[in-house]
């Protein structure tokens, strides 16, 4: 039983939705640390202006998180995703072309409700693919992929501008989102009959049990985000907070998952994901405001020791109570 359980998790169809989550996220991570510094200096806007549509992209995220059980349930699941991610390449597009601030969050919008739409659907999709006894350990993998495309998009994004400027960061992430909807198309997801979903609803997109980690995600991911313009002036200690949020992905996933009822799993990383995004474009947006690296060291630093108290003293116990397997 237990090799026929592994077997389960370790199914190609998985391994490729794991590949192309990860792709996915080096997608819109490569533009990320770039275009709080690049559109500035090209549209001729305050660094508060350009900050500004991080929080529309996160707003965006929401806006459209409560019509995604709908969709799911309405239409193929995998075709959401590779609409969704579709859309939002075409959005990625139009910042090698944006001449003007309100163009710049016009595809800001477009970008964070595709992104958040792509990003849930391709939970919903790893989850279906995955056997039941599996799907704890299987959220985990899927969520740690996304966390590495972070990570690792960062990089690429900074070492591309550095070398070849900003188009070529817009054009190979194109490039990347491209493959990820390769692999994506390449994954079989059985035939579900619609179940009647409500047009608006919170499942699969938002678990209000794990409020309390998700404050907590949401302060943690906030130090990377204020520290990922530094990567402009050649101070990588962003890439180290990233490190560090990798690391934390298991152990916050695994707490989601287990404060999770059945069916829940998926929800719970969703709401993971949404806790994340959130903290890290609020970081991005606070750091285009201050525009000063001694305040932004001062901000993440407030943030971590917030976010270790705020486990301590409110997540864990709550975590404790709260958990159901």
């Amino acid at each position: 039983m237990r090799k026929n359980s592994t077997n389960g998790l370790m199914t190609l169809n998985f391994w490729r939705m794991c590949a192309a989550n990860l792709l996915l996220f080096v997608s819109v991570y490569m533009l990320f640390p770039v275009l709080s510094f690049v559109m500035p200096e090209r549209l001729g806007i305050s660094f508060p202006q350009a900050g500004s549509m991080f929080l529309v992209f996160a707003a965006a995220m929401f806006a459209v998180g409560p019509f995604h059980a709908y969709l799911c349930d309405e239409y193929k699941r995998k075709n959401v995703l590779l609409y969704s991610t579709l859309a939002m390449l075409a959005a990625t597009a139009g910042y090698a072309f944006a001449d003007s601030y309100i163009k710049l969050l016009l595809l800001a919008l477009v970008q964070g409700g595709c992104f958040g739409l792509a990003t849930t659907a391709g939970i919903t999709v790893a989850i279906d693919i995955t056997t039941s006894a599996r799907r704890s350990a299987g959220n985990m993998v899927y969520a740690w992929s996304a966390r590495l495309g972070m990570l690792i998009g960062a990089g690429i994004g900074i070492l591309l501008y550095d070398l070849y400027g900003f188009r070529t960061v817009v054009y190979l992430a194109i490039a990347v989102g491209v493959l990820s909807m390769y692999f994506t198309s390449r994954v079989y997801v059985a035939f579900r009959a619609p179940i009647g979903m409500k047009l608006c609803s919170l499942d699969r997109f938002l678990l209000p049990r794990a409020w309390v980690p998700a404050l907590n995600m949401l302060l943690i991911a906030f130090v990377p985000g204020v520290l990922l313009p530094l990567l402009y002036v050649g101070d990588y200690i962003a890439f180290l907070t990233l490190g560090v949020l990798v690391l934390l992905t298991i152990p916050f996933t695994r707490m989601f998952v287990k404060l999770s009822h059945h069916c829940q799993r998926g929800t719970g990383n969703t709401t993971c994901y949404l806790a994340m995004e959130t903290g890290l474009l609020a970081g991005l947006a606070t750091a285009c405001r201050l525009s000063d690296a001694y305040l932004l060291y001062h901000a993440a630093g407030v943030a971590a020791l917030l976010a270790l108290f705020f486990f301590v003293l409110l997540t864990y116990p709550y975590y404790k109570r709260k958990k159901v397997r």
